[in-house]
């Protein structure tokens, strides 16, 4: 058999594709143009913080009535660090793409902070996420498990040489992860890290038997925010539990002038007023700098 493709060509067959898209743009469907613009902004140089590097496209899918994409902050074919950074209830391609490109980008430099020179972090939007009604269930999250465990084990034939994996999710993502991670599957994968935040639950059989995750268990972590209702009513109401894991911090840290986080987004810090609150992955939380050593194989600050 060949060799698997790199990254580099990877993306660069998803950027011929996306050029191809956006000749034919005013031809395709409003939710499907709604995508290809945001990939567009969220690939354009200038369209975010100027010391996030080159974004790369890994694909853009519009075969489907609810447009999948993922994209790369780093690169991939050289990172020791790679985290696959997952988003939840009403995060899709076509309504949050070029905010969620922009949280892998803020962790990407935290990762560098705590002193990894060479991560990359992809912001993966591969399934159709629920809304707020049906992310009572799991069928969004079952509809998902194909294509994050195929990026995931692409990823992992593409780089055999074993760079550190990492997920982090976010509210019902973590319902997706922990299920891609089972090894009551035979196409799980496995990975060093989870970090979960805003935990929607996880299914009741994995919740009672963490070991049954491909992730060594003193690397499952997982943080609540104080006012995050959300996800608790959404644990409550689905019949879902937590995994068993370690908690870590998101509460602030003076010392080391981080602030802390509240309620259930990843993003609310409203530049220039010093009293916005702070989501889970906005820089200067303690929240961001903990899943940033979490996902690097570092343990997290109290």
């Amino acid at each position: 058999m060949p060799p698997p493709p790199s990254y580099a060509e990877i993306s660069a067959a998803a950027h011929r594709r996306f050029e191809a898209l956006c000749a034919i743009r005013g031809r395709l469907r409003s939710t499907h143009r709604q995508a290809l613009d945001g990939t567009a902004h969220a690939l354009r140089p200038g369209s975010m913080d100027p010391a996030i590097p080159a974004r790369h496209l890994l694909y853009l899918d519009l075969s489907r009535r609810e447009p999948l994409a993922a994209i790369a902050v780093g690169d991939l074919d050289t990172a020791t660090h790679v985290t696959f950074q997952l988003s939840g209830t009403g995060i899709r391609a076509r309504n949050a793409l070029w905010g969620s490109v922009r949280e892998a980008g803020q962790l990407y430099l935290e990762q560098r902070k705590v002193g990894i020179a060479a991560p990359a972090v992809v912001a993966w939007l591969g399934y159709p996420a629920p809304n707020l009604v049906s992310a009572l269930l799991n069928n969004a999250a079952r509809r998902g498990l194909e294509r994050l465990r195929e990026d995931l084990g692409t990823f992992l034939q593409v780089r055999p040489d074993g760079p550190h994996l990492a997920i982090e999710a976010h509210s019902y993502a973590a319902t997706l992860a922990a299920q891609a991670l089972a090894t009551d599957s035979a196409c799980s994968v496995s990975a060093d890290a989870l970090a979960m935040i805003g935990s929607a639950g996880i299914p009741r059989h994995l919740a009672g038997a963490p070991g049954r995750i491909n992730v060594p268990h003193q690397h499952l972590y997982a943080a609540i925010a104080p006012g995050d209702h959300l996800a608790r009513w959404g644990r409550m109401l689905s019949g879902r539990r937590l995994l068993p894991s370690q908690e870590f911090s998101v509460g602030a840290n003076p010392g080391l002038g981080l602030h802390a986080v509240s309620g259930h987004n990843t993003s609310q810090f409203l530049a220039g007023d010093p009293y916005s609150p702070r989501g889970y992955r906005d820089p200067e939380t303690l929240s961001l700098r903990n899943i940033a050593l979490i996902t690097t194989g570092s343990p997290p600050l109290a």
